[in-house]
């Protein structure tokens, strides 16, 4: 099994990387964007330090992916920095990592925060060899309407400033719901939560399985299967526990089906030890999925489930309803860290 570099933990005072990887939200929603840095000197006592293209217009970051990833580069390099949190996700973030320094990112391992397309650059960190943590943006989960969630905070916590995650909770809450962040107003607003429907268990009966995390937004890993340049080696899947989610897209089950039938036609789903699913973002801004939200998230499930069954992986074990990605409160995982799931206890710990 191969090992990571774990980076090292912070402390209070310590200076963080504030960083626009992906699209410009923080300058098209500075009140948002002020909210959460607020959020991360109060709640975290850390030091936010803003690099040159974290709030420069989506126009400017399109036209300049290479500006993007000298930030990254520029974030890892400077012994100041302790860690580095993204401000937001996106859709072309796949186009800095050509631009990426893979020698001064590997010599100074640091704590990267970001979810969603900021899967890219956890993928590339994967590769080489780091553990990064697949959760919290400056915008949502920092400036999160009304207050952070406790759950969402206590996650955060721990990746900053514990040495393991240990054993994760079902967040006994969750939403997917959506407040405009045009609207000033909002900013003062709570979303709806509703009744968590809880882990389900399937497979793990009886076991108790170790292994690597590796995963993110399914939408930006089929894109990878795609390009086919930074995913892990074929051989890193075997001891590989592969955690998804999907996005505010709401891809439908015949995506999700196809995704993991081109994992199982590379040989790839074949090798893995067990999937962590998440609970899917089944509403964005309004919009809903054509067949119902209930039914998306059911729909969900049984694409994965019949993509197995199709795949001659049918008793892979799974865990489905975790909270991570696109919903809230919001889970933080260790990409690259160890997983433990037992199925005997029902139990999930993360270094």
């Amino acid at each position: 099994m191969t090992n990571f570099n774990i980076p090292s933990r912070l402390s209070v005072g310590d200076k963080v990387a504030i960083v626009s990887p992906s699209s410009g939200c923080a300058g098209l929603f500075p009140w948002v964007y002020e909210l959460g840095l607020q959020r991360l000197r109060d709640e975290f006592g850390l030091i936010p330090v803003e690099f040159p293209t974290t709030l420069q217009t989506p126009d400017y970051l399109a036209q300049y992916p290479q500006a993007r990833a000298q930030d990254i580069n520029d974030a890892f390099a400077n012994p100041e920095i302790k860690a580095i949190i993204s401000t937001a996700g996106g859709y072309d973030e796949v186009r800095i990592l050509p631009y990426l320094n893979a020698q001064e990112i590997s010599n100074n391992p640091k704590i990267f925060l970001g979810y969603s397309d900021n899967a890219n650059i956890h993928t590339y960190l994967y590769k080489l060899g780091m553990v990064s943590y697949y959760g919290c943006s400056v915008m949502s989960q920092l400036a999160m309407q009304g207050c952070m969630h406790e759950y969402t905070k206590k996650y955060v916590k721990k990746v900053l400033f514990e040495l393991s995650i240990g054993q994760i909770d079902n967040s006994p809450e969750w939403t997917d719901f959506d407040l405009d962040w045009a609207d000033k107003t909002n900013l003062t607003k709570t979303r709806p939560m509703e009744k968590s429907p809880g882990w389900v268990w399937q497979n793990t009966q009886g076991k108790k399985i170790t292994g690597r995390l590796f995963g993110g937004c399914l939408e930006i890993l089929e894109m990878h299967l795609a390009i086919n340049s930074y995913l892990p080696n074929d051989n890193q899947f075997d001891d590989m526990v592969l955690y998804l989610e999907t996005s505010e897209e709401m891809p439908t089950a015949g995506f999700v089906y196809r995704f993991f039938l081109a994992l199982a036609q590379r040989g790839l789903l074949q090798r893995i030890r067990a999937l962590l699913i998440s609970i899917p973002k089944a509403q964005f801004m309004g919009k809903m999925p054509t067949e119902g939200r209930n039914e998306f998230i059911t729909n969900q499930r049984h694409a994965v489930n019949k993509s197995l069954q199709d795949c001659q992986v049918a008793e892979l074990p799974v865990v489905f309803n975790l909270h991570f990605g696109h919903v809230d409160p919001q889970l933080i995982i260790p990409n690259g860290g160890m997983v433990t799931i037992d199925g005997i206890q029902e139990k999930i710990f993360f270094e």
